[in-house]
């Protein structure tokens, strides 16, 4: 979740001078801090930006299968983290990686109806591997 949160709000951690990227993975794509906060999105910054999101979806894809563990509702509400989290991704992947240059500077977002279907996705999943 932390990985997508940092995905999702660089533009507004640029604006405050911060870079939560990963300096190595800059580094091996021969981007440097003063490019990301100067709003620069090359092919390398775009690649470190995509391979920290397919870190992210196998981190969900554990949370998921993890999720029978828990007790209660937990299993739904992980689900629902899970779906919303996904529909992040998607739209960072909808964007070409470029989570810098949104039209308002701010964090990438997604709309209340696909966080409704997200929610309803999720109950939906849950309910039926019972």
């Amino acid at each position: 979740i932390q990985l997508i949160n940092i995905l999702r709000d660089a533009s507004p951690d640029v604006a405050l001078g911060r870079v939560y990227l990963p300096q190595d993975m800059l580094r091996a794509e021969g981007v440097s801090t003063e490019e990301v906060l100067q709003r620069k999105t090359s092919p390398g910054y775009r690649k470190v930006v995509a391979t920290v999101a397919d870190r992210a979806k196998s981190y969900l894809l554990e949370a998921e299968i993890g999720k029978s563990t828990l007790p209660g509702m937990g299993p739904l509400f992980v689900q629902i983290i899970v779906e919303l989290y996904r529909e992040y991704l998607f739209k960072l992947e909808q964007i070409g990686y470029d989570n810098l240059n949104n039209i308002s500077g701010e964090r990438v977002k997604i709309s209340t109806m696909q966080k409704l279907m997200a929610s309803i996705k999720a109950t939906i999943v849950v309910l039926t591997k019972r």
